[in-house]
């Protein structure tokens, strides 16, 4: 932001106001072509030099030099780097660890019969077999992120999971804990694009996966991105957003920490914004923030933010604040109104919803249950959070007998040969002994 006395404040009713949202959602679809060409170059050097790239790409990117003895991380390691944490951060971590198993345990998708006048129709789920989960390493570290992604891959079934995370010296206390809480036995010191090119094609020392998940920097996202198709992902996932719509029942300081709380992530491409219908109050939330930026123990990260990267809109209904809420559709929404549990009604775009004015999203990302990999840059108009169903498979499964087949064969047949297919209709026809109709086929 240019100037930090100055937080946008922006009237929706305007042409300008509608002008300045469509350029926040359009600045949300943009994409770095470079560093795509970038990525593709490392995956090209994956697939065809194997451990060698992956390694001589972790000496370049992280300055590591990795060899096929110490990249994987062993158990031996996690043990004794996990009996290093703090006691209040391990007890918070077990307290967490039980409240997402109880939320993703309610998720495993049971299959059905249907018996129809033919035979029977069943649905069935089977877990993924070998997964990958992405924690990222660059500003911090993410014991949470294990925990997100490992819980409900266990509670599907997976058979084996394997977790990547870029080097960073000795393994962090936090990550070697939340390991051994998810009894993860498969995890590497590799991150960045070639991580996801290495789980992709897979390399003498890292074997391909099914899917990928998990969150990480621009150049994760456009690996995972060029990857999909060879392997599943969870998403692209793009910078921390939230949007919150808010009224005078709720602090316009405490609106001002939940801005500042998704801003803070460091990116510098995050968008946090405000709708009220007040503009008094929409004044008093931009007049907070700057006040809580000034104070903040992150104040330089803050400044380093876009004049786009926190917005404080004023609507003339109710109506228009959810109708750009749904336009948004955005990784995470509050809403903070006296009506909280009636609009959330009219909200048809949002990955995580966090209702009332004691509902910070925070609770979320690490503690309550819910999932905190989320789909970002509008992609909440079609994708849902990670979840169980997200480490498993629907298979359709049909069983009919000789009168069943009977029955059917005569419209299959007419069917298969309006489109054409011959030896589809014939399938059918010879083994139920029916003629072809004249004219048909």
């Amino acid at each position: 932001m240019k100037n930090r006395t100055d937080i946008p404040v922006i009237d929706y009713a305007s042409r300008a106001g509608r002008k300045y949202l469509r350029t926040l959602l359009s600045l949300r679809q943009a994409q770095d072509e470079s560093v795509a060409a970038r990525v593709a170059a490392v995956i090209s050097e994956i697939r065809s030099r194997g451990d060698a790239a992956l390694f001589a790409q972790t000496e370049r990117f992280d300055r590591v030099k990795l060899t096929p003895r110490n990249v994987r991380i062993n158990q031996t390691e996690i043990a004794s780097r996990a009996r290093q944490e703090s006691p209040v951060l391990a007890r918070t971590m077990r307290e967490a660890f039980k409240r997402i198993s109880a939320f993703h345990s309610k998720q495993k998708p049971v299959g059905f019969t249907l018996t129809t006048g033919e035979g029977t129709l069943s649905q069935i789920y089977r877990p993924l077999r070998r997964v990958a989960v992405y924690v990222p390493g660059g500003h911090t570290v993410y014991p949470s992120s294990v925990l997100m992604n490992v819980i409900p891959a266990r509670i599907a079934g997976v058979e084996e999971i394997v977790v990547v995370t870029p080097p960073r010296g000795r393994l962090d206390p936090g990550i070697a804990y939340a390991f051994k809480l998810c009894a993860v036995t498969e995890a590497y010191r590799v991150g960045g694009a070639q991580a996801i090119a290495a789980l992709a094609y897979g390399t003498k020392t890292i074997k391909p996966v099914d899917k990928i998940v998990g969150p990480g920097n621009a150049y994760v996202a456009a690996a995972k991105r060029q990857v999909y198709g060879t392997v599943d992902i969870d998403s692209v996932a793009g910078p921390s957003e939230v949007v919150i719509c808010a009224d005078g029942s709720v602090s316009p300081e405490w609106v001002a920490l939940d801005l500042l709380a998704q801003a803070e992530h460091g990116s510098g491409d995050e968008f946090a914004v405000c709708i009220t219908e007040d503009p008094f109050f929409a004044r008093a939330i931009a007049s907070a923030t700057e006040k809580a930026i000034d104070a903040s123990p992150v104040r330089e990260t803050l400044l380093k933010l876009p004049a786009s990267a926190i917005t404080v809109f004023h609507t003339g209904s109710r109506s228009e604040s959810i109708a750009i809420v749904n336009a948004f559709a955005p990784e995470h929404l509050q809403i903070m109104t006296k009506t909280a549990a009636q609009d959330l009604k009219y909200i048809r775009n949002a990955a995580a919803i966090f209702l009332g004015r004691y509902t910070p999203v925070a609770l979320g990302d690490y503690f309550i249950g819910t999932n905190h990999v989320l789909p970002t840059g509008g992609a909440a108009r079609f994708a849902s959070p990670l979840g169980v169903e997200s480490f498993m498979k629907r298979m359709s499964v049909a069983k009919v007998g000789a009168a069943g087949l009977k029955k059917t064969a005569p419209y299959v047949s007419t069917f298969a040969r309006a489109e054409k297919f011959v030896h589809h209709a014939m399938s059918v026809e010879q083994r139920a002994g029916l003629r072809p109709r004249k004219g048909s086929g």
